[in-house]
Order: structure tokens, then sequence, then C-alpha cells
């Protein structure tokens, strides 16, 4: 009988040793989370600055030849 408390007492120490190893594996794991989202949420701002960077260029460029044609065709206009 008092090996069978014994086993239980064992077996009661080692389910409360990996329930503490679980409450440490999930601490771990929403620490992670924690910074994988904030990761995520700096590479999408960032990844969006660089699109933004390169629409404006585009723009830019576009606006130009838009520029060189109407003045060309106001000289044209003129003559």
């Amino acid at each position: 009988m008092r090996s069978d408390i014994t086993d239980l007492t064992q077996g009661q120490k080692k389910m409360r040793s990996d329930i503490n190893d679980l409450k440490h594996g999930q601490k771990r794991l929403e620490a992670g989370l924690e910074r994988l989202q904030k990761n995520i949420v700096v590479s999408i701002s960032e990844y969006t600055e660089k699109i933004v960077d390169y629409v404006d260029d585009k723009t830019e460029a576009l606006n130009k030849r838009v520029y060189q044609v109407e003045t060309d065709l106001q000289r044209l206009s003129k003559q």
C-alpha cells in the first residue's frame, strides 16, 4: 500500500513538473509570437514605403515625359 502511495506521489510530482514545463514553453511561444508580429508589422511598413518610393519615381519620370511632349506640342503649335 505504501508503494502505491509513493508511486502516486512520484507521479504527481512528475505531472507538476510536466505542467511547469508546459507553462514555460507556452511563455516562450507567446514571446516568440509577439516578436514575430512586431517583425511582420515592421517588414510590411518598410515594404509599403519601398512601393510608394517606386511609384513616386515612376510617376516623376512619366511626368517629365508628359511635360516634354506638352512642350514640344506647344512649340509646334506656335510655328
